[in-house]
């Protein structure tokens, strides 16, 4: 039992001084508190930056992981059977779990139009499950080998181990502040023109329309626009196509609308024809668009006209009231990464990018545009 034990100790040195194990440790840590730190944070450029990079090192540290585990395995498989060494098993089976999950969800990520639920979960109770396991597997060991006289060199192995596993993990966590100081956002315009008219008072900018923002001021045009960028990923891609035909998409390029909203802006005023806006038009609305103007254009945003009533536009309504046509308060809905991008430049990769985050990390994505009034009633799912 001695000789076992003291070989024990040795094995563990040797392990604890092999850069690859600090490696190993240091990439697991990061994995776990960058996947909690997605789980856990708000939305934010930074939780996507963590979503990129938690995928991307996971993906290339998996083979070198895989490797070190399995020699760590072999090295000690013969050793008598402890506390500690079960907590390595388990640990060690917990750890797979959690990275064959993982796989998983990033291919579904990449491929497929969402990512399972089930396997999300998994995901997230074997990243506990890892930690409450491969923790006390590294600390009990140095505990239990107090007395033995190898405990300094153990323990200064140990002290190495802990800072090279620290080092890497800084590694890992400087990639995500290097990215978010790589990362450019579009710069959005939440501004009224300068010429802006407040006819009925600048505490109603929107004013004769009851809809309002939540902060009572602009949004850039592209905030509610870019309805067609819902089917590029295959996710709406039916609605989509219903959208493009339907009298909502048509509400601010029907000729009709536009003569009636000219001939009341000529007898009205410009700034009256915001009251057709809030069903009609909401996106020039928003924008501040119906305003004083020279021609018919100037009171439609070229967004607004092309998408009328846009999926954003009934989606990111947060209260609405029956005190009147178009009552209803806009929020700022949340937009990911190399959405807008996309939405400007069209450019393919930053369509796989944006695509990639909504589904591998939809909780913002649902909570903030799912609503009960556009979902189906079950009874009628039933129905023939």
């Amino acid at each position: 039992m001695t000789n076992n034990r003291s070989a024990s100790v040795v094995s563990r040195e040797h392990g604890w001084r092999s850069h690859l194990a600090a490696w190993t440790a240091g990439f697991l840590a990061f994995e776990a508190i960058s996947g909690l730190g997605i789980w856990l944070l708000p939305f934010s450029v930074t939780t996507q930056i963590l979503v990129l990079i938690h995928t991307g090192v996971g993906l290339i540290f998996f083979v070198p992981t895989t490797y070190y585990l399995t020699l760590h395995w072999l090295r000690y498989r013969r050793f008598l059977m402890t506390h500690i060494k079960l907590l390595g098993y388990l640990g060690l089976a917990t750890v797979a779990l959690c990275g064959l999950s993982g796989f998983v969800l990033t291919c579904q990520a990449i491929f497929a139009t969402r990512i399972s639920y089930a396997w999300d979960s998994i995901h997230l109770v074997t990243t506990f499950a890892s930690l409450a396991f491969i923790l006390p597997h590294i600390i009990l060991p140095v505990m239990a080998f107090r007395s033995i006289d190898k405990l300094s060199s153990l323990m200064t192995a140990a002290r190495r181990y802990a800072a090279n596993t620290g080092l890497s993990s800084i590694f890992f966590f400087g990639m995500v502040a290097l990215a978010l100081l790589a990362y450019q956002p579009v710069q959005l315009k939440h501004e009224f023109p300068e010429d802006y008219s407040y006819r009925y008072g600048s505490d109603r900018p929107f004013a004769p329309s009851l809809a309002a923002t939540e902060s009572n001021q602009p949004y850039d045009s592209r905030l509610l626009s870019g309805s067609k960028s819902c089917g590029t990923a295959g996710c709406h891609l039916e609605i989509v196509y219903e959208w493009e035909s339907s009298a909502h998409r048509y509400a601010a390029m029907d000729t009709a609308f536009q003569r009636i909203q000219y001939t009341m802006a000529e007898q009205n005023g410009p700034e009256s024809t915001r009251y057709c806006g809030g069903c009609h038009d909401p996106i020039s609305l928003f924008s501040g668009t119906k305003n004083i103007f020279t021609d018919i254009d100037q009171l439609t945003d070229l967004e607004g006209y092309q998408e009328g009533i846009s999926c954003l536009a009934c989606h990111a309504i947060r209260e609405t009231d029956l005190k009147g046509n178009a009552h209803y308060l806009m929020g700022q809905p949340i937009r990911y990464m190399f959405e807008l991008e996309y939405h400007t430049s069209g450019s393919e990769l930053d369509r796989l990018m944006r695509d990639f985050l909504i589904r591998a990390y939809p909780r913002p994505h649902r909570e903030s545009l799912s609503k009960t009034l556009f979902k189906t009633p079950e009874y009628l799912c039933r129905l023939p």
